[in-house]
């Protein structure tokens, strides 16, 4: 579908982080010039300007989502023919076969690895060709997980705040209103798949723990109601205390 090289990458992502971890590990290529935005609106306005060869684009985000986003892309004529490219936690076969039926050339699965992430968007690349210029692949290695340590522990610092703020959520989320149960899935969703990344594994483990246990909330709310079990809304408490016990753990390391 596209003979030209690859030159030009939007990267969305609501992940402030992980935006960072993509446009270093991309730029280290002298070939590509790498855009970000923060959202399915970015994206969609971004798009229209700088007309990218590629999207990368975040599945879960707040408000416009990637699927969402995607769609719009293909009603509008100056943006549908831009190839997707998902990158994605939820990268199970039934999910990545449900995304190519949306219209995404490929998938990369979150936690990626920022060393791979440019051979693996290449490898996607419909119609791509061309190799890469040579690296000096020692100092590059060397400057990007330097810059993913230091974004690792800025992420600590902020994920401290926001283990204090899900505690708060939880204590409040005894009525089960959707707009706190969307709050504290959305935190834990980010939460993980950034603590992943970084190679926090606790911190990842138990903000999924976190998530698995509001979308048992979300099942439960379909048969019996909004308000949560007390035994449920105990367990989220427990759930958010240990994920500061991790985040304070991995401080210390």
């Amino acid at each position: 579908m596209n003979a030209t090289e690859l030159r030009t990458v939007l990267y969305i992502d609501d992940e402030p982080h992980i935006r960072e971890i993509v446009q270093i590990a991309l730029g280290l290529s002298n070939e590509l010039k790498v855009h970000t935005g923060e959202s399915g609106a970015q994206a969609l306005e971004l798009a229209r300007e700088l007309q990218p060869d590629v999207l990368l684009l975040d599945v879960m985000m707040p408000g416009l989502d990637g699927p969402a986003t995607l769609s719009r892309m293909r009603a509008d004529p100056a943006i549908a023919h831009i190839p997707v490219i998902f990158v994605t936690a939820k990268a199970m076969p039934r999910e990545v076969a449900l995304f190519r039926k949306m219209g995404a050339i490929g998938i990369i699965a979150k936690p990626f690895d920022p060393m791979q992430l440019t051979k693996q968007l290449r490898s996607l690349w419909e119609g791509h060709t061309a190799k890469a210029p040579p690296l000096d692949e020692r100092m590059d290695k060397r400057i990007l997980q330097r810059e993913v340590t230091q974004l690792g522990r800025r992420f600590l610092e902020r994920t401290r705040g926001e283990a204090i703020t899900l505690h708060s959520l939880v204590e409040h989320a005894h009525n089960g209103d959707p707009l706190v149960i969307d709050q504290i899935e959305h935190l834990a969703h980010k939460i993980r798949g950034s603590g992943s990344m970084f190679g926090y594994a606790a911190v990842s483990a138990c903000a999924g723990d976190l998530e698995c246990l509001v979308e048992g909330v979300r099942l439960r709310q379909e048969s019996a109601g909004a308000a949560i079990e007390p035994q449920v809304l105990q367990d989220l408490i427990v759930c958010t205390q240990r994920l500061s016990q991790a985040v304070e753990a991995a401080e210390s390391t």
